[in-house]
């Protein structure tokens, strides 16, 4: 198990913020990296970071912005989603990530069997490509009802994760917003779980607050985690709203840095 801290919070700009938080912690708590290549000056940060961060557990979100996995082979989106994948690779090597995020989809679903059809055959493409770097890809249940982009229900998640033994990534802020069984997804896929997402809202809108602030038990996501993933890294994972309590983000790492050491 590792915990880390996802820059999903933080404009391409302000990559470097998340520094201070391994400064802090020295080792202790790692980044997962949320790539934003399809903008210029990301590449020059992720870069200029990179010493700080290869002494700490590394994960890598896969592309959001611009990319779309769903998209037909050949496509001028699927491409571009391509380039964006292999900038992404190329730095998950040299920072040995632990995995890197999969999204079968982004975008509003209209045609739901192409694009299951069409992003399974792109996760295999994906796949191959970090396979020689002994890089799990770890699908996620990505998009809630609330945005019209929830590809997969909870019954059709688990069982095409179980169907096609993907490596797993859970985020629970999305199954909460779509009234999921938590506790039964994370028993159903529980050998195939590498990493959580962690979050809270208000039981409808993907808010990514922290964890306490909202609808979600948190305690008995613990409860369950410690049941079935004990293994599971812990990613901490808020929005751009929460970057600037830094205080309220410190004070949930240490409680999650205690639970660890609880563990």
């Amino acid at each position: 198990m590792a915990l880390l801290i996802s820059t999903n919070m933080y404009k391409a700009e302000e990559f470097k913020r998340v520094l201070s938080y391994v400064a802090k912690w020295k080792g202790q708590v790692g980044v997962e990296v949320f790539p934003m290549f399809h903008q210029q000056i990301f590449a020059s940060l992720l870069e200029g970071s990179m010493d700080i961060l290869s002494h700490v557990p590394i994960s890598f979100h896969g592309p959001y912005y611009k990319a779309e996995h769903s998209a037909l082979q050949g496509s001028a989106e699927y491409e571009y989603t391509m380039e964006l994948v292999v900038q992404t690779l190329q730095y998950s090597e040299r920072l040995n990530s632990r995995y890197m995020v999969f999204h079968h989809n982004n975008c509003v679903v209209r045609d739901k069997e192409r694009m299951i059809r069409d992003s399974c055959m792109n996760y295999r493409r994906v796949e191959e490509l970090f396979r020689p770097s002994g890089i799990p890809v770890a699908v996620e249940n990505a998009g809630v009802m609330d945005r019209n982009n929830m590809l997969l229900d909870e019954n059709e998640f688990v069982s095409l994760c179980q169907t096609e033994k993907y490596p797993v990534l859970i985020d629970i802020g999305h199954a909460h917003a779509n009234g999921w069984n938590l506790c039964n997804v994370m028993e159903r896929l529980r050998g195939q779980i590498v990493a959580y997402h962690l979050h809270n809202n208000d039981g409808v809108h993907d808010n990514h607050r922290r964890i306490e602030d909202g609808t979600l038990d948190f305690g008995s996501f613990l409860t369950w985690f410690r049941k079935y993933t004990p293994q599971a890294d812990l990613v901490v994972e808020y929005g751009m709203e929460t970057a600037d309590d830094c205080e309220g983000i410190a004070e949930d790492v240490e409680w999650l840095l205690a639970f660890e050491n609880s563990l």
